[in-house]
């Protein structure tokens, strides 16, 4: 039944597009052919559709029951009775028209819907949906000939309705003959003018030739009209390739700048990862309604693409035009999420509408982490202290994650602990965890962070170091994390590079993660200790790839493919094996540039 509801909605629609507005009115009747009103009103049983009268209630039936035959003779009595001369009904002899074309696709009997078509056209000779499938239909067995006649007999008909040029064109561009499309609609410009009627396919039909250019004219042409393009549009002109892509730019981005071209550009921008000239798309255009709900739109958009600058100045423009609370908060933590803690704090503080109490609990946590990454712990700790009044117990106690974070920023452990006492995070393993371990207590940093359920790429690597090492109290090894999270990457490197000979196998972990903080001059002298020192490390493959990018990066060619190829050669079964391989193919010069492979 729901196979042959769609199939009735898929018929239902193409009449609809061509012009055939009554249709709900025929669903409505056939929705009370099979729900009779006694039977909702529970005077009597309900009647099945094949027990009504009304050959159409039949035919569907027989249709949903895949009694295939029985529902063609059912439709052809539904179309006869439609087809009263002087007064047909234009809505059942499409929807006949509709089924006849299925039932008879589905026996494999396609051809016998024409003439049953074209006696319909001679009654009803502008019926579009009687043209449409008599020219599908011959289009669809090959009879070519016959479909160009079909197709000139309702050009005549139609007068100065591109309908017969529009379809013929799309069933050519569906056969993949796109030059026969191209020299349809050719006709139908000269014929029917240089308005956008057609401007749709004809933007199909050239992404079909690989003219992205024109494409891009057509479409911005059509979408004046039929803005609901939009969406093909973009699915049309995502393939652009890489080298015609700035045609399409200086297309859409064309004076006079109105929304729906350059929201297609931003959303392409997006689909080709750029999403700064997505912005750019669309930053540019004068601040109204249109604009700022496609503004919004946008920001929603950079943040699941994680683009947090971008995002930040969609959600700013948005504040300004609407100063609504969502709108900042927003603004503000993507600027937080992006690194900008001095921006986030800016966005946090700015006055705007709302209660104080909501604006406290919307944006003091921003503010509160804000200043915790910029390392200034105590203002921190006097915001929210200042505040504390607008805020319930809860949100009191959500703001200890960001203070404890602003006292580690600011290297003071003991706040950090004082910070944790009494709020939710005395049973977070993650926090308890790092606190541990900065501190000094591997035993516990070990035993509640492997439980932290997240895996950022600071706590993998602690794991991974604590993982090669039984030793229990290491108060250096803590002081060297307290200073990674100070942001001191000279300090936390200087103190890993000086415990590597007291932590047994966890030494060249130390000297990687030590490699990786700072210059790459002093990095190289780290990876070739780590390489000949411990060559059966999980440490000595990562420090023969990074070496190699490093010294591929300052034009040693040579360096670079000698430690490549020991690489592959000494760790085959190294989970960094491909990056190997790819580098060594790119030093080669086996893989061709990006432009060459577009090109082909």
């Amino acid at each position: 039944m729901a196979r042959r509801r769609r199939n009735v909605f898929a018929g239902l629609r193409r009449v609809r597009a061509c012009g055939l507005g009554m249709l709900f009115v025929a669903l409505a009747a056939m929705t009370a052919v099979a729900a009779p009103a006694g039977a909702q009103a529970g005077g009597r049983p309900p009647v099945s559709r094949a027990d009504s009268l009304d050959p159409l209630g039949t035919a569907l039936d027989a249709e949903d029951k895949g009694d295939l035959k029985r529902a063609a003779l059912a439709y052809r009595e539904v179309l006869q009775r439609a087809l009263v001369p002087g007064n047909s009904d234009g809505d059942k002899v499409a929807l006949s028209l509709l089924g006849l074309e299925r039932v008879w696709a589905e026996l494999g009997m396609r051809d016998s819907i024409i003439p049953v078509a074209q006696r319909v056209v001679q009654l009803r000779p502008t019926d579009p949906v009687a043209r449409s499938i008599q020219l599908r239909a011959l289009v669809s067995i090959g009879r070519d000939d016959e479909a160009r006649e079909a197709f000139t007999s309702w050009r005549r008909a139609a007068g100065s309705d591109g309908a017969p040029f529009r379809e013929y064109a799309r069933l050519l561009v569906q056969q993949g003959r796109a030059q026969a499309a191209d020299s349809i609609l050719g006709e139908a410009g000269r014929l029917l003018g240089g308005g956008g009627a057609l401007a749709g396919e004809v933007a199909q039909l050239h992404v079909a030739l690989g003219r992205w250019n024109a494409a891009a004219v057509a479409f911005r042409q059509a979408l004046r009209d039929e803005p609901y393009l939009e969406t093909a549009a973009l699915f049309a002109l995502n393939r652009t390739p890489a080298a015609a892509r700035d045609s399409i730019r200086a297309v859409l981005m064309a004076d006079p700048a109105w929304l729906p071209p350059r929201r297609l550009l931003s959303s392409l921008e997006l689909t080709w990862g750029e999403p700064r000239r997505a912005w750019a798309a669309l930053s540019s255009l004068k601040s109204d309604d249109s604009t700022s709900a496609a503004w919004r739109a946008f920001a929603e958009r950079a943040e699941s693409a994680q683009s947090w600058l971008v995002a930040r100045d969609a959600w700013s423009a948005v504040l300004d035009q609407r100063a609504d609370l969502e709108a900042q908060q927003r603004a503000a933590q993507a600027a937080l999420n992006a690194a900008d803690a001095a921006g986030a704090l800016q966005l946090a503080t700015r006055p705007g509408p709302g209660a104080a109490a909501a604006r406290a609990r919307a944006l003091l946590p921003i503010e509160i982490a804000a200043l915790g990454e910029l390392g200034r712990a105590t203002d921190a700790q006097r915001r929210l202290d200042a505040s504390g009044a607008l805020l319930d117990e809860m949100a009191r106690a959500a703001m200890a994650r960001p203070l404890v974070s602003a006292y580690l920023r600011a290297g003071d452990l003991t706040r950090a602990k004082a910070a944790v006492m009494g709020s939710d995070l005395e049973d977070d393993d993650e926090t308890v965890g790092w606190l541990a371990l900065y501190d000094g207590d591997l035993t516990t940093a070990r035993k509640r962070l492997v439980r932290a359920a997240t895996q950022r790429g600071e706590l993998v690597d602690a794991l991974g170091l604590l993982a090669r090492t039984r030793v229990e109290q290491s108060p250096g090894l803590g002081a060297a994390f307290l200073a990674l999270a100070r942001r001191d990457s000279v300090g936390a490197a200087a103190r890993f590079v000086s415990l590597a000979d007291s932590v047994g196998p966890a030494a060249p972990a130390l000297l990687t993660m030590a490699a990786r903080l700072v210059a790459r001059a002093r990095a190289m002298v780290l990876w070739d200790r780590v390489i000949a020192e411990w060559p059966k490390s999980p440490e000595a493959p990562e420090s023969l790839l990074a070496s190699a990018r490093a010294l591929r990066d300052s034009g040693d060619v040579r360096g670079a493919t000698t430690r490549l190829e020991t690489l592959l050669v000494d760790y085959p079964m190294s989970a960094l094996a491909p990056q190997a391989r790819r580098e060594l193919e790119r030093l080669k010069g086996q893989v061709p540039p990006a432009s060459a492979a577009v090109t082909r």
